[in-house]
């Protein structure tokens, strides 16, 4: 809103300058558009596919990877590893199709934070880089949105 001192254009006044890009964006512009919308698709898009990558590692290696996560400090490491895969099964389609793509990149950065801190800190390599990547692509997603060639742009941008 103006200031009251401001008269507007029609009381022969100087208009008030466009909102800038910089100030906050455009009222009503929800959508990104150009190289950031891509470059959040892109991200997007790797998080993922990377989360479905994950995904199959765990459930694939279920019985290798439940007697291996006694040494990782889990309570209950069967039923975990389940619905740990399963969870990042869901978010990684809901993230590459673009449905809700935050609430889907909320739950992969909750399940790689989990997968680091448990068997990340053991067994070191791939199971700490590939879900810490993982991890710092979703805290992208989450923070700025899914970018372009989302399919419920219009719920979740």
């Amino acid at each position: 809103m103006a200031d009251p001192g401001e008269r507007s254009l029609i009381e022969g006044g100087i208009p008030a300058p466009p909102p800038s890009l910089i100030a906050g964006g455009i009222p009503g512009d929800r959508g990104q558009r150009g190289f950031a919308a891509l470059l959040l698709l892109l991200v997007r898009l790797v998080c993922g596919a990377g989360a479905l990558v994950l995904a199959v590692r765990i459930l694939r290696g279920h019985a290798d990877l439940a007697a291996a996560a006694t040494d990782w400090g889990l309570p209950a490491p069967a039923p975990l590893l389940w619905v740990g895969g399963s969870l990042l099964v869901l978010a990684g389609v809901a993230l590459v199709l673009g449905l809700a793509p935050r609430l889907a990149a909320l739950a992969a950065l909750l399940t790689c934070l989990a997968a680091v801190a448990t068997a990340g800190r053991v067994d070191r390599g791939l199971a700490l880089w590939l879900p810490a990547a993982i991890a710092v692509g979703c805290l992208l997603v989450v923070w700025r949105g899914g970018g372009g060639a989302q399919l419920l742009n219009r719920i979740d941008p």
